[in-house]
């Protein structure tokens, strides 16, 4: 199953929202790795008859330690003239987006986790709260999926990976300074329906898997693996990584089949225009037979590695 890291932190729309798609896969991260001035990124393009439209696959936190990006992604972006985000980062990040969407994380009046978890997940929750620094107080209220992501991210790191050093918020701002026009695919409630339309059995299940991992040095190692294999580019490591997803077979499908299929028509409709256009997704969304890449190859459509094409 995949994990999602969430900053240890009180939730909010901005971090449920923007960092729903943290993966994690079985190699050990380290410095940058680039060879000939160029890096693996996972990007691609594919050309129309009037623009080109770049897909980014991101990782929505980082550390400074991976900056400044290679030569990839400066290339993809200084020649759109326009940047698609999952969410358009001028929503998600308003103050009044955060508070129209509160009453998502918060359980119905009257319930708390104890009256609506497993008995044994909620003595899971019990035991796992305290080591990881927080309180049963805070949480009792809030929906499991909310205390599934903001616990299965829970772990110290020496490196400090940050939502404002993710890909998204480094291009949001580069694109805002240029005043490039930037949208989304989807909205921040179209994001957190993902989670909040999900059977209680199901958000059950899940938050028991991922406390029943004990080690909490084993999920900052597993999602220090995930940042080596995006940043190396390893598309059929993070394939492999989606096929764990079908554990849960509804969390799959919302999450990525649904999502990448309402995508699709979307990007099609960004070819026909006569200016380049950046889409930067999460990473997960591209591998697999369910992925971006494979859907739009199947629309006949010819897609480039841009890190391999470079001029």
């Amino acid at each position: 199953m995949a994990w999602i890291f969430i900053p240890r932190q009180t939730p909010t729309i901005t971090v449920l929202t923007g960092l729903i798609l943290v993966f994690l896969l079985p190699a050990m991260a380290n410095s940058q790795i680039v060879g000939n001035g160029y890096n693996n990124s996972l990007i691609y393009k594919i050309q129309s008859d009037t623009n080109t439209v770049y897909i980014l696959g991101s990782i929505h936190v980082l550390a400074e330690e991976y900056y400044p990006l290679t030569r990839s992604f400066s290339y993809a972006y200084y020649n759109s003239q326009k940047v698609i985000f999952e969410v358009d980062p001028e929503i998600l990040f308003s103050p009044e987006t955060a508070k129209k969407y509160e009453k998502y994380y918060m359980l119905p009046k009257g319930q708390t986790l104890k009256s609506v978890l497993s008995p044994s997940t909620y003595q899971l929750v019990k035991k796992k709260i305290q080591p990881l620094g927080l309180d049963l107080a805070q949480i009792n209220t809030l929906k499991p999926w909310v205390v599934y992501l903001t616990m299965s991210g829970s772990f110290d790191s020496s490196i400090e990976f940050r939502p404002d050093l993710g890909i998204e918020n480094y291009f949001y701002q580069r694109a805002k300074d240029a005043k490039k026009p930037t949208g989304g695919l989807e909205t921040a409630q179209d994001q957190l329906t993902v989670f909040d339309s999900l059977p209680m059995k199901v958000q059950d299940a899940m938050l028991k898997e991922t406390l029943t991992m004990t080690d909490s040095k084993k999920r900052e190692q597993a999602f220090l693996h995930m940042v080596k294999s995006w940043h190396q580019g390893n598309l059929e490591g993070l394939e492999e990584l989606v096929e764990t997803m079908k554990t849960f077979p509804l969390f799959y499908k919302k999450l990525l089949v649904e999502r990448n299929n309402n995508w699709v028509p979307q990007i099609e409709k960004f070819l026909t225009e006569d200016k380049n256009v950046l889409v930067i997704v999460g990473a997960a969304h591209l591998p697999g037979e369910d992925g971006l890449l494979v859907l739009l190859k199947a629309k006949g459509y010819q897609l480039e590695r841009v890190s391999y094409v470079m001029p």
